[in-house]
């Protein structure tokens, strides 16, 4: 089994996905997360007055942040974080998000300053694997043996398809063989502990 990678491969990877939000208001979009943990669509006068941007600033900081509409123009989506269900299950209190990746699974805490629950299925065994995480760090892992996966990305890979690229590859396991599985088929990946991955 592979183990993770050097601390500059994966310094450059989380470089290349923050850069994604490099030319953004970066306050109008911290202000939509708490607006999505309220698990309804999010519409852009709800932005407005917690932000007080005008409306074609909130629209351009949307699309550099990757926000996901549904047909009434609504935010469901941003960066990975979704009302839309993903194998990453988010509860917050009563509530329900969704995340494209462990990895922003166990940073919402630190984007909401609030504990939560995921729950995410294995892909190789399908069993589950639940985590509570506060802001502080992983509280308590089930199974105790779970662990995470890692891709060593590049730029071009992040613009062309970060979904693809990165989200995809970086998941939850409930014990390091089911783990050795899914990184082996992939020389870009890595094993992580649930604590290395928060």
């Amino acid at each position: 089994m592979r183990i993770e990678p050097n601390r500059t491969a994966v310094s450059d990877t989380v470089a290349h996905l923050a850069a994604r939000w490099t030319h953004a208001d970066k306050r109008i979009l911290r202000a939509v997360f708490p607006l999505l943990a309220e698990g309804k669509p999010v519409p852009v006068t709800r932005i407005a007055e917690a932000t007080g941007a005008l409306p074609s600033r909130i629209e351009s900081a949307l699309e550099l942040g990757r926000a996901e509409r549904n047909a009434e123009g609504l935010v469901v989506e941003l960066s990975g974080l979704t009302l839309s269900p993903t194998m990453h299950r988010i509860e917050i209190d009563d509530i329900a998000l969704f995340s494209c990746c462990a990895l922003l699974a166990q940073l919402v805490p630190l984007i909401l300053g609030r504990p939560i629950r995921v729950e995410s299925v294995d892909p190789v065994s399908r069993h589950l694997v639940r985590l509570d995480v506060a802001p502080e760090g992983v509280t308590a892992v089930k199974p105790e043996a779970a662990v995470g996966s890692f891709v060593v990305t590049q730029p071009s890979g992040v613009a062309e398809d970060v979904g693809a690229n990165f989200c995809r590859q970086v998941l939850f396991f409930a014990s390091p063989d089911s783990a050795s599985v899914f990184v082996e088929a992939d020389p870009r990946r890595y094993t992580l502990g649930i604590d290395e991955l928060h």
